[in-house]
């Protein structure tokens, strides 16, 4: 069952028992109020009724059937008893009807042996007596005073006026639930079909992407930030970082396919030289290339299963680092291979951070190297450590030839070289900012470059302590 379905029946569900206890409490409270009325009526006419067979006892009718007739009958005195729907009933301890009133006629009501007797005790009773042919009838019932004999009377209203009004009630109770109840499951339908739409949009889009590939397709959606709006706006930008990843591996497997057929051309070349007759220097030149090209393409394949290892998460070992041995030692190493450039330490401050150690003096290292490759013989190279507020940052500064503007944004892409040949020759595989940039964020971290051409670059590694 779809989803929206599910909604508007668990929704109607709810609904419907909401109304119906609604329903029921409306009822309940109606027919109570009812009850009462009729029962005020009945004290009503039960003081009416004693007060008038009381003047009539003293004028010395014992006559109680006659009694109770003009009781009934009487206009001037009791002209709100003058009802169909009232009626009165005179009954002796031994619960016998004595005497009751004409409208009664040949209507056989019970006495509740159980209410005389509390009645005769001196309490009052009131009960709803059914006859025969089902009428019902609400009896209010009181011992008579100053009788020589116990007498009760009871004084009852029939309850057919109320019946009819509660069967009113119900059937209209009843149609207003079930109009309510199909109003809500029509509007539950376009509603909840509304709310959904973006889903469907998604599901949508993520079915054409996977049958055609094309991961330029979006929702789109417009509309208010919700739970199902932000659901689609994350699917949307979940596509775009997913179409700028293939997009990325795109790029790095045609970069990595062409910086690695380029050793292979230049072995195949020589390899065909080696096969020809040759002088003993020709073939110790081509021996000497053929292995500086073996050594770029393993520096190659180093360089990208480190990133892939990197970028995976794994990460060889978690324990406390001092960011300053390494920093002095990174200067060491990298003086050895400076030349006449001088490596020189800045601002240095004791700084430890929880890591791998190998993967940061990794990190240092090709920012070392990257340093040197393009800086003069006789620039200089600034190592600095220090805090800035909540960051520890690792600098790496030179005096070289600097970076374009609009090289900026992408010296940490993968195989990106702004001087291809230049990088070559120095031995640059393309992947070590790369990789630098990939331990930063394991880390924690971040890295990031300033520059200004002709007047060298500064890279700061953001860390957190």
């Amino acid at each position: 069952m779809p989803i929206r379905w599910r909604l508007t029946l668990w929704f109607s569900v709810v609904l419907c028992t909401v109304l119906i206890l609604s329903g029921i409490i409306i009822h309940t409270v109606i027919q109570h109020h009812l009850y009462n009325e009729v029962e005020d009526n009945l004290r009503l006419y039960t003081t009416e009724v004693q007060e008038y067979l009381e003047s009539d006892m003293a004028a010395g009718n014992g006559n109680y059937n006659v009694v109770c007739s003009a009781a009934c009958t009487c206009t001037s005195t009791l002209r709100d008893f003058d009802s169909p729907g009232a009626y009165v009933r005179l009954i002796d301890e031994n619960g016998s009807v004595v005497g009751k009133s004409d409208n009664l006629g040949e209507l056989e009501l019970p006495v509740d042996p159980s209410v005389l007797n509390n009645v005769l005790a001196g309490g009052v009773g009131i009960e709803t007596i059914a006859a025969a042919d089902g009428t019902k009838v609400r009896f209010m019932a009181s011992r008579l005073p100053n009788q020589s004999e116990p007498l009760v009377l009871e004084v009852g209203q029939s309850l057919l006026h109320i019946d009819a009004a509660m069967s009113q009630v119900r059937w209209a109770l009843l149609g207003s639930i079930l109009a309510a109840l199909a109003l809500a499951i029509l509007s539950g339908v376009i509603l909840v079909r509304r709310a959904l739409s973006p889903v469907v949009n998604i599901t949508r889009t993520a079915r054409n992407i996977e049958s055609s590939s094309d991961m330029s397709q979006r929702v789109g959606y417009e509309g208010p930030m919700d739970e199902v709006g932000q659901l689609a706006t994350t699917f949307d930008h979940m596509i775009e970082h997913l179409d700028k990843t293939f997009e990325s591996q795109r790029h790095f497997i045609a970069d990595a396919s062409h910086d690695l057929r380029s050793p292979l051309t230049v072995l195949q070349g020589n390899l065909d030289l080696l096969k020809r007759n040759m002088s003993e220097d020709d073939r110790r030149e081509s021996l000497r290339a053929m292995e500086a090209e073996t050594q770029r393409m393993s520096k190659i394949i180093d360089d990208l299963l480190l990133l892939a290892e990197v970028e995976s998460g794994q990460m060889e070992r978690q324990e406390k680092v001092s960011l300053r041995e390494i920093l002095l030692e990174g200067a060491k190493r990298g003086q050895q291979s400076a030349g006449n450039r001088v490596i020189t330490i800045g601002r240095q401050e004791d700084i430890s951070i929880t890591g791998d150690s190998h993967r940061l003096s990794r990190l240092l290292g090709n920012l070392v190297d990257n340093a040197v490759r393009y800086t003069p013989d006789d620039g200089t190279i600034t190592l600095s450590l220090f805090r800035d507020g909540d960051w520890v940052r690792l600098e790496v500064t030179d005096t070289g030839i600097g970076i374009k503007p609009e090289n900026l944004p992408h010296v940490f892409e993968r195989f990106y070289m702004i001087d291809k040949a230049r990088s070559r020759v120095k031995g640059g595989s393309g992947l070590g900012l790369a990789i630098v940039k990939a331990i930063a964020e394991r880390h924690g971290g971040k890295v990031t470059v300033t520059s200004e051409p002709g007047n060298g670059s500064t890279f700061t590694v953001w860390l957190k302590p």
